[in-house]
């Protein structure tokens, strides 16, 4: 086979008849593997009607897990290129998808693929929008200017047979997508991005299933981080000027935080004075307005820091969606900047004080 295909499903999928219908009309050697933890009544009725010849079902009446289903799938297959792809996403209409990916693999052992979200009307759809764009951004820069990259977005992604092989497949953590593309990185292993093929993600619209997500991944991040920071330190030092504009587009509302507690606050302090004793002159109010400003200066500066940081942020967005062909509003990327990245770093902060302090080592909806 030229590609192997794996959609793992936990319970049951809704895209998963759209998902098969554009992957077997494609015009090329494949074998599609669906594994099924645990289906519910309903969908093991819905399965016998997607059977096909060129699909295989393997169903799990007790759950093994992502890593383990897709391990022991892997060892059923043949292709040279095994593609994985969640139950979530969607897949374009293009006959010539996965030839495209094929030869894309052609040059690299691991493959990031670019990850759309199509914004609806709800609030964390459009943020989600911003937030996967970020994803592509430090994807394009990892495969432009190292060809490597330590992370993937496992919605959708390619690797080698063979280099799938040699890391020794997925491990059982949480992040499990994350943890073998940093173990091909460290293997010097060759990263590359593609906008040449896409999916389009669908993302939660409601609160509470938002959060129980982002708890898990950043559970699953501190994790991830708690195993393989030293070897990713070495890595990080020898090429910084690769790796801090990544985790600048990531988290982005970090430069904020970052800024406002390196600008010393003396140049606003001395600013005010100045201006103090300028109205003291002219009206005789200088007291009062000095006093406020001692008051009032740190919050001038991270406000003037916020400002002007947003204002570079735009403009490299902008050019980034050019590249990568998203649309961004300039209204829709201020609230993904001042509020949506804030409490998601807010939560990244919560799991690695979870992992780190408490010894948590499982995130919700999580098996090993």
């Amino acid at each position: 086979m030229d590609i192997s295909i794996f959609i793992p499903i936990y319970k049951n999928s809704n895209q998963i008849a759209c998902i098969l219908k554009e992957l077997t009309s494609q015009n090329l050697k494949k074998e599609i593997f669906v594994t099924v933890d645990e289906p519910t009544k309903e969908f093991s009725e819905k399965i016998k009607q997607l059977e096909d010849a060129n699909v295989k079902f393997l169903i799990n009446e007790k759950r093994l897990g992502k890593a383990n289903a897709l391990n022991k799938t892997v060892e059923l297959s043949s292709g040279k290129v095994l593609l994985f792809l969640d139950a979530d996403v969607e897949v374009p209409r293009d006959p010539d998808y996965l030839r495209k990916i094929v030869m894309e693999m052609q040059h690299a052992d691991v493959l990031d693929i670019k990850k759309q979200v199509s914004k609806g009307k709800s609030f964390l759809s459009k943020m989600a929008y911003y937030e996967y764009f970020t994803f592509n951004i430090s994807a394009w820069l990892a495969s432009r200017f190292m060809h490597k990259c330590p992370a993937v977005n496992g919605a959708a992604f390619a690797i080698k047979r063979e280099t799938f092989e040699k890391v020794h497949g997925f491990h059982k953590v949480v992040a499990e997508d994350i943890d073998i593309a940093t173990r091909a990185f460290l293997d010097d292993r060759s990263f590359a991005y593609t906008t040449e093929v896409e999916v389009k993600n669908v993302v939660h619209s409601e609160w509470q299933k938002w959060f129980r997500q982002r708890k898990r991944w950043a559970i699953g991040q501190a994790l991830w981080l708690k195993d393989w920071y030293r070897e990713l330190g070495k890595r990080f030092f020898k090429k910084p000027q690769v790796f801090l504009p990544s985790l600048f587009f990531l988290y982005p509302s970090v430069a904020v935080f970052l800024l406002s507690a390196v600008v010393p606050s003396l140049w606003m302090y001395d600013s005010l004075l100045v201006f103090s004793l300028f109205l003291s002159v002219k009206f005789n109010i200088a007291l009062p307005v000095f006093l406020v400003s001692l008051a009032t200066a740190d919050l001038l500066k991270i406000a003037l820091i916020s400002l002007s940081s947003f204002g570079m942020t735009a403009a490299v967005f902008y050019g980034f969606s050019r590249k990568l062909k998203f649309k961004i509003k300039l209204h829709e990327l201020f609230l993904y900047y001042f509020f949506y990245s804030t409490l998601w770093m807010s939560i990244i902060v919560i799991g690695h004080i979870q992992v780190l302090a408490f010894k948590k080592n499982a995130a919700p909806d999580w098996r090993t």
